[in-house]
């Protein structure tokens, strides 16, 4: 088995301490950003392709059009109306769409 590098207690305080600072937080995040667009340009595998397309499920839609509101940003209501569309014209939809639409209705109704 290979050696899998782990940080130190003092590694992880250090981290968690430059996280609360907004600008090492937002240096991070950007330094992270520009690393996975290096990866995926300089990559073969194609994302727009990854995981396939759906055509959407009845309760899917059924949701979307019911609980349209509770979508609250852009990217959600995007993917309620575009899953709504494909049910209603049975087309398959990417698998991105309906992720999003299966995480609400996950939080809108949790596990006990």
């Amino acid at each position: 088995m290979s050696y899998k590098w782990k940080p130190s207690a003092a590694q992880k305080k250090a981290f968690a301490l430059k996280m609360q600072d907004p600008a090492g937080q937002a240096a991070y995040e950007e330094r992270k950003a520009h690393k996975a667009e290096t990866r995926r340009a300089t990559s073969k595998f194609d994302y727009e392709l990854a995981g396939g397309k759906y055509v959407p499920t009845k309760s899917q839609y059924e949701f979307c059009c019911q609980n349209y509101t509770k979508f609250s940003t852009p990217e959600e209501k995007s993917a309620a109306d575009i899953v709504i569309s494909g049910y209603a014209c049975n087309q398959s939809v990417h698998h991105d769409y309906i992720h999003v639409v299966n995480e609400k209705i996950r939080n809108n109704f949790p596990k006990e």
